[in-house]
C-alpha cells in the first residue's frame, strides 16, 4: 500500500513510520527541512520536504491512503493561536481536500482525548460519540479540526477514520511528559517531584497506538461518506500516582517520588478513560 504520512518525525509518527515500513508499505512522509524522526529507523521512507499548507494534489498522485498525524500544541508543549488554527484546523482540511482531488478514498486522522475536555469526567469510559467540551486551546483546535474533517468526508466519497488518542507513552516522547521525565530522573538517581497524581488516566503504550493506526489504513470495514470515530485507548483507568510508582520501580530508581511537591495544572481533568468500541474491527474492542 502507498501511504502519505504527516507528522512522521514526531513521537507517534516516528513509531508509525517504523511499523508501516516493517509491514511492507511504501510511505511518503512529509517533514520540515532538516527535521529527523525522534527514534532511529531501520528503513527510510520517501521524504517530502514541504509545509503542509504548501502541498499540492500532484504530491499525492498514485497514493492510496493519507495518515494525518501532524499537530501543534500537544501537551505540555505550547503553540500560538495562529499555529493551532493553521496546523490543527486549516492543514487537515487542506489535506483532505487534496486527497479528494487526487482520488484517494481513505483518510486516517489522529485526534486527542483532550477534545472531550470536562465531558470525560461524566463517564466511567467515555464513548467516541460523547459531546465535545474542550477546556484548552489545544483541545478546542483539535475538536474544530475534527468537525471540519467529518463534514468534508460526509459530503464527499471519503473513508474517514478518526482516532482520538489517549495518554500514549514510550521512547522518543517529549521530555516534558510524565513517562520520559520519570525515566530521566530515575536514570540520574534523583528524586521526582510531581503532583498528587490522583487523577484517573487511560495510559496507552506507543506500540498499541501505532498498531491501531496501521490497522486503520488496512481495515476493510470503512465506508464512503460514513466517518468512523474511535478512541485509541486501553479502556482501563489508572491513577497517575500508581502509574508513576509502577514505572519508577521498573526503571530501578534509587531516589524517591515526591507526590504533592508541585501543584496540579489548571483545568486538570480528573478522569479520562476511553471506551474503545469499534477500535478493533474484529471484536469492536481494543486489541490486547
Amino acid at each position: 500500500m502507498r501511504i502519505l504520512l504527516t507528522g512522521g518525525t514526531g513521537f507517534i509518527g516516528s513509531h508509525l513510520l517504523e511499523e508501516l515500513l516493517q509491514g511492507g508499505h511504501e510511505v511518503v512522509a512529509v517533514r520540515r527541512p532538516g527535521s529527523e524522526p525522534v527514534i532511529p529507523l531501520e528503513q527510510q521512507p520517501i521524504w517530502l520536504e514541504r509545509s503542509l499548507l504548501d502541498l499540492k494534489a500532484n504530491d499525492l498522485a498514485g497514493l492510496e491512503v493519507v495518515i494525518h498525524l501532524a499537530s501543534a500544541g500537544v501537551s505540555p508543549q505550547q503553540a500560538s493561536w495562529q499555529e493551532l488554527e493553521e496546523i490543527n484546523v486549516a492543514a487537515g482540511l487542506h489535506l483532505i481536500q487534496l486527497a479528494h482531488q487526487a482520488g484517494i478514498r481513505r483518510f486516517v486522522a489522529a485526534g486527542t482525548c483532550f477534545e472531550y475536555g470536562s465531558e470525560a469526567e461524566v463517564w466511567d469510559r467515555i464513548p467516541p460519540n460523547a459531546p465535545l467540551r474542550p477546556t484548552t486551546p489545544y483541545g478546542s483546535s483539535k475538536a474544530a479540526g475534527f468537525l471540519m474533517l467529518q463534514a468534508f468526508a460526509t459530503a464527499h466519497p471519503i473513508e474517514l477514520f478518526y482516532g482520538r488518542i489517549f495518554a500514549a507513552y514510550g521512547n522518543g516522547q517529549f521530555s516534558g511528559n510524565l513517562w520520559p521525565a520519570l525515566r530521566q530522573a530515575a536514570l540520574a538517581g534523583g528524586d521526582f517531584p510531581m503532583t498528587e497524581g490522583e487523577q484517573i488516566v487511560d495510559f496507552v503504550p506507543i506500540a498499541h497506538v501505532v498498531r491501531h493506526l496501521r490497522i486503520a489504513a488496512e481495515r476493510r470495514d470503512l465506508q464512503l461518506a460514513q466517518p468512523l470515530v474511535v478512541n485509541i485507548g486501553s479502556g482501563h483507568g489508572q491513577r497517575v500516582l500508581d502509574f508513576a510508582m509502577q514505572h519508577w520501580q521498573q526503571f530501578g530508581a534509587s531516589g524517591s517520588l515526591k507526590p504533592g511537591a508541585i501543584p496540579s495544572r489548571p483545568q486538570q481533568i480528573l478522569r479520562i478513560v476511553a471506551d474503545p468500541i469499534h477500535l478493533d474491527p474484529t471484536t469492536n474492542r481494543a486489541c490486547s
